[in-house]
């Protein structure tokens, strides 16, 4: 007996380690498929750089590389992501080449991305048949992420995904190592962007007390790894602070939160930022636009609190956000809802009971509304919920895990939800990648070709198309003024000559077939004789 005993031990720890084994050489696959479908789909998606905030933080990365640390430092972009650029141009500062080194550390931020993702589904209780089909899927929506948007977000979503892995972790109380590397976690993602110092100080603390009152046995561990966490991310985190703070004259961590607040103003809103209202002077000199860093922009401030109609402006705002929200997550997946739903169910018990046990639904949702939260108050985009899409595919597997354990379910049924899960987190990546192909390359050619055959440097402004003016500026190493619309208005001629003399302006593009200020532009020498479709370039100064 005692031999069939051991024969069966023996035999359970061979499959434990065959299906451990098995699993591995399975998620090494899905890498090897997400870096061969990357360098595969690179040559369709280099030549977008996404929206004017990449540019600026590749502008920024240009300025450090050159050592010019005064105009670098920026208190409204992280410094994280322009940090890790800074090599690769000091090599080459050739803006194509940075654009084009931007999309591979997007794919390598990526990779580390997906490796953090299945690191963290340890944390929920899946099937191994479920957790590698939502790899496999994770591997296409991380693709789609990487290539097809602002690398800063999903690098900020590494570092969350990597400190989740530690602060969900049942064991996070017994190694005095946990609260070290959440402190060191939260502070990079504070450096890629401000919003998380925030997140990170109220998710920190919060989880801690959670697992405190949970476990009175082990408070002296949770104590320790709290303030150690605290401290180490208060030293890298206060380190920046005090940085940007001498650079602005004031105490500050961030100037990206003040400039949204201020925008989204019951009077700001309706004139929207001032860069779309006239020239305006690049931040400093070496900056490629006054986008650079929007802290210098004169904006009108606001406060909810000043009467009862700022109060109910800030509600309707929250509304509009909350609304905004729950249509990205049902264009992320058609699933998301019905996740959300089904965790606020599981939390319908008494909070004491829900609190000791701490199931890793509860972690996620808390996680979820708290990452949401600061978005909610104040500005949303779909790309800012990374974090949350990732956690909606771990609790979906972690859902389907639980009720698949229910007879209702056969073989068959199981199937079926599986697959329509599966589809509807496939609609989006496949979808983006198919309308997305070659976006940029347009502009991407015309920026070359005028760069080679009319060699355009300096001064540039435009009579419209801010991003595209601003692209083309930053590839031919220059300058962008803005456009000289004010109030979404065309300026007379008297007042658009005299914006080129005072902002020195050498180049002036006008977009599509507007014969605005035409009688002011008929006295310069448009460059390109006509042969730019959709673009004319005016040299408005001497001896450019």
């Amino acid at each position: 007996m005692l031999y069939k005993f051991n024969s069966k031990i023996s035999s359970m720890l061979n499959f434990n380690i065959r299906t451990i084994y098995n699993q591995k050489i399975m998620f090494m696959l899905f890498l090897t498929l997400y870096l061969l479908l990357g360098v595969y789909l690179l040559k369709y998606y280099i030549y977008d750089p996404i929206n004017r905030d990449l540019i600026s933080i590749m502008s920024i990365a240009k300025i450090y590389a050159s050592g010019d640390i005064n105009n670098a430092i920026n208190g409204y972009w992280g410094p994280m992501f322009s940090w890790v650029l800074v090599p690769i141009i000091y090599l080459n500062p050739s803006p194509q080449i940075t654009l084009f080194t931007t999309k591979i550390l997007a794919l390598i931020i990526g990779f580390f991305t997906l490796i953090g993702i299945r690191l963290l589904s340890y944390r929920f209780e899946i099937n191994e048949k479920i957790r590698s089909l939502l790899l496999l899927i994770s591997t296409f929506v991380v693709l789609y992420f990487a290539l097809r948007f602002n690398p800063v977000d999903l690098l900020l979503t590494c570092f969350l995904l990597y400190y989740l892995y530690f602060i969900y972790s049942p064991n996070y109380s017994l190694h005095w190592y946990s609260g070290l590397f959440c402190g060191i976690l939260g502070a990079m993602a504070y450096l890629t962007k401000s919003f998380a110092l925030p997140f990170f100080l109220v998710h920190f603390i919060f989880f801690n007390l959670l697992n405190y009152y949970k476990d009175v046995s082990l408070r002296k561990g949770i104590i320790k790894n709290l303030f150690m966490g605290l401290a180490v991310f208060l030293i890298i985190a206060g380190s920046w602070t005090v940085v940007i703070s001498e650079q602005y004259g004031y105490l500050t961590w961030g100037t990206s939160g003040k400039y949204n607040f201020q925008e989204i103003g019951p009077i700001q809103k309706e004139q929207g930022s001032p860069i779309w209202h006239g020239f305006i002077k690049p931040s400093n000199e070496k900056a490629t636009s006054a986008w650079e860093d929007p802290t210098y922009l004169e904006m009108r401030s606001w406060n909810p609190l000043d009467s009862w109609t700022s109060f109910k402006y800030e509600l309707t705002i929250i509304k509009d956000n909350l609304i905004k929200t729950i249509g990205f997550l049902n264009n992320f997946s058609y699933f998301s809802l019905i996740i959300i739903i089904s965790a606020f169910l599981f939390l319908l018990q008494p909070i004491k009971r829900l609190l000791k046990r701490q199931d890793i639904i509860f972690k996620a949702l808390i996680t979820i509304i708290l990452y949401a939260a600061a978005y909610i108050l104040i500005f949303v985009e779909f790309r800012y919920l990374y974090l949350i899409y990732f956690l909606l595919i771990l609790m979906g597997g972690h859902l389907l895990n639980l009720i698949f354990k229910n007879q209702f379910f056969t073989k068959a049924r199981k199937s079926t939800i599986l697959i329509l899960f599966i589809i509807s987190l496939l609609i989006l990546p496949i979808n983006g990648f198919i309308q997305d192909k070659n976006s940029g390359k347009i502009i991407y050619d015309t920026a070359n070709t005028i760069k080679t055959q009319y060699n355009i440097q300096g001064n540039i402004a435009s009579n419209d198309e801010y991003l595209g003016s601003m692209y083309l500026a930053y590839l031919w190493n220059s300058y962008y003024y803005g456009t000289s619309q004010k109030n979404w208005h065309p300026i007379s001629d008297s007042e658009l000559e005299k914006d080129f003399k005072t902002y020195n302006i050498d180049y002036y593009l006008v977009w599509g077939d507007s014969n605005a200020n035409q009688l002011l532009l008929s006295k310069y020498n448009e460059i390109t004789a006509g042969k730019i479709s959709n673009l004319r370039i005016y040299a408005v100064k001497e001896g450019s």
